[in-house]
Parts: structure tokens; sequence; C-alpha cells
């Protein structure tokens, strides 16, 4: 009798507990199909939930449009104000410099040449 109603009030404990502890999520694949981009343009995690980019954070503030509002337009909508001239960011120099030759003390350039051969890349 003492063992089936301890195992009843195990089985009862869980059950409150995944009843009434869990949390709803918020993050809905439904907006990723609305709005056609993936769960990481509007949350931190790539897989969505949890914190929310300037990205989501304008897109809630907005009332959840059918787009998610570019960078620039998602500060603008968070009172964020950038003096930016982008003339600095899309154009290089008239004249690029040529580089200058890689002087090396002996032995350095087999350092740096198996180093660059096990380099698995970025």
């Amino acid at each position: 009798m003492r063992r089936l109603l301890l195992l009843l009030t195990l089985f009862f404990t869980v059950v409150f507990m995944l009843v009434f502890a869990s949390r709803p999520t918020q993050a809905l694949p439904e907006y990723s199909t609305q709005t056609g981009e993936p769960c990481a343009t509007c949350h931190v995690s790539p897989s969505g939930g949890g914190l929310r980019t300037p990205r989501g954070q304008a897109w809630v503030g907005a009332d959840k449009p059918r787009a998610v509002p570019d960078l620039t337009q998602s500060l603008e909508l968070l009172g964020v104000h950038l003096d930016v001239d982008e003339s600095a960011y899309v154009t290089a120099p008239e004249s690029v410099p040529p580089a200058g030759p890689l002087n090396l003390r002996p032995g350095e350039a087999d350092i740096i040449h198996n180093w660059l051969k096990d380099y698995e890349g970025n």
C-alpha cells in the first residue's frame, strides 16, 4: 500500500510539474513562413526563440508586419540614429600602395610554411 501511495505521489508530482512549470514558447515557425526569413533574422539563436536581434525587436515593435525591416530601418524604429558617410565604406581610395616584401629571419619561413600547409581555413 505504501509503495502504491509513493508511486501515485511521484506520478502526480511529475504531471503537475509538466503541466504548470512549462512555459509556452514565443517563437513560432509560422513567423518564418509569414516573413520568408530564417529564425536567425529575428533571434540571436539560429534555431529561434529567446533573445531577439534588433531586427526582431523592431518587427515585434511594429506589430509583426509581413516583412521584417532591414537593419537600418530596425535601428531607426528602435530610436538609434547613425551619422555615417556611406561613401567611406563603398569606395576604395584612388591608389592602394603595393605590399612590401616579407622580411623573415632564418628559420621563420619554415614555420610559416608549415602553419599555412596545416591551416584548415575559416
